[in-house]
């Protein structure tokens, strides 16, 4: 446990301030489908694992960006919360690297991140994955594999996209086997993926 909170505290740096407890109420940094039922770590606590659920807050007068893993709900888990407050004029750096901290400390996929929180903070730019519609990053997707010169399009003209999609596919799989069969058939035909966007 106190392993966990050394890694964030040295990996967030100087400013934030660690409590035990729930975050404070606020805007979520992760989409609501891919966080936790705090009930399903309750069997995990407690058994001497070390199991800590951790929140960051970034905080801005009265509005709080909060990422975790796990929906804040009390729990037989320790949960500790890191806080840090921010000038207004600093919303867009301390949303990046609340992004950051998901995605490289904790391996959050990109497309895990709630598009309200980036647009909120003006980084559409910067994750531009994640403010488009699915729609638009299917056809961005499309328009790269198009440009990539002969038989490497599907391999080089994609690899990061691809492998993000291989990502977020294998995480959606595990916590719902049945979603494979889902996956079969848009691979045995990828039209059926194409009408969910119309």
């Amino acid at each position: 446990m106190q392993q966990t909170i050394n890694r964030v505290k040295s990996w967030l740096g100087e400013g934030w301030e660690f409590y035990w407890g729930l975050p404070p109420s606020g805007v979520y940094l992760l989409k609501e489908e891919y966080m936790v039922d705090p009930r399903a770590l309750d069997v995990k606590c407690g058994g001497g694992d070390g199991l800590v659920i951790v929140y960051v807050v970034a905080s801005f007068g009265s509005v709080n960006v909060v990422y975790g893993k796990v929906k804040p709900f009390i729990t037989r888990c320790p949960t500790a919360t890191f806080t840090r407050s921010f000038k207004r004029d600093m919303i867009k750096s301390a949303v990046k690297l609340l992004i950051e901290f998901a995605t490289t400390a904790d391996g959050v996929s990109i497309f895990q991140i709630n598009p309200e929180v980036v647009r909120f903070a003006g980084l559409c730019e910067e994750y531009p994955l994640v403010c488009d519609e699915p729609a638009a990053v299917v056809k961005k997707l499309e328009e790269r594999i198009a440009r990539a010169p002969g038989p490497k399009r599907a391999v080089g003209g994609t690899g990061w996209a691809l492998g993000e999609l291989v990502r977020v596919l294998n995480d959606v799989v595990s916590r719902d086997p049945t979603f494979i069969e889902v996956i079969k058939k848009v691979a045995e035909d990828p039209e059926r993926l194409r009408a969910c966007y119309v």
